[in-house]
């Protein structure tokens, strides 16, 4: 185990995790730019929950394979992404809608799961790698 100044161990199966943060953020996309709504939409009383719920995850992740030293770039690149994925729904005029409250809820979402990880949760993957027995 590795441990650079004020970073934590390193994580033994960076890769996977990257690999698999970056294959949300491509679903991310692909959800929020196809035609019609997901089918699990409706089972949150407001679409603003599931944004949250969404950008938060996206954030607890990379805020758990980045260093904390990153996170604001990672606020900033999420909070980005969300507001071009608002622009693109309006711009595709394919029965999608682009919302400023979407908008705000993404971004809620980023800086509530940034703030979760730079409270701690951010060492989530070395906790999961010590579980399977990765790190010591």
């Amino acid at each position: 185990m590795e441990v650079g100044v004020g970073e934590g161990p390193k994580l033994r199966f960076a890769w996977l995790w990257w690999t698999i943060g970056w294959a949300l953020v491509i679903f991310t996309i692909n959800d929020s730019l196809e035609r019609n709504v997901p089918n699990f939409a409706h089972l949150f009383s407001s679409d603003k929950v599931l944004h949250f719920s969404g950008y938060f995850a996206l954030a607890s992740w990379f805020g758990g394979v980045t260093r904390k030293r990153r996170y604001p770039l990672v606020g900033v690149c999420l909070i980005a992404l969300g507001g071009a994925l608002e622009i693109g729904q309006l711009l595709m005029n394919n029965g999608r809608e682009g919302e400023w409250l979407d908008f705000a809820a993404n971004t809620l979402g980023v800086c509530i799961g940034l703030a979760v990880a730079y409270a701690g949760l951010g060492m989530w993957p070395v906790w999961v790698e010590r579980l399977l027995g990765a790190q010591k």
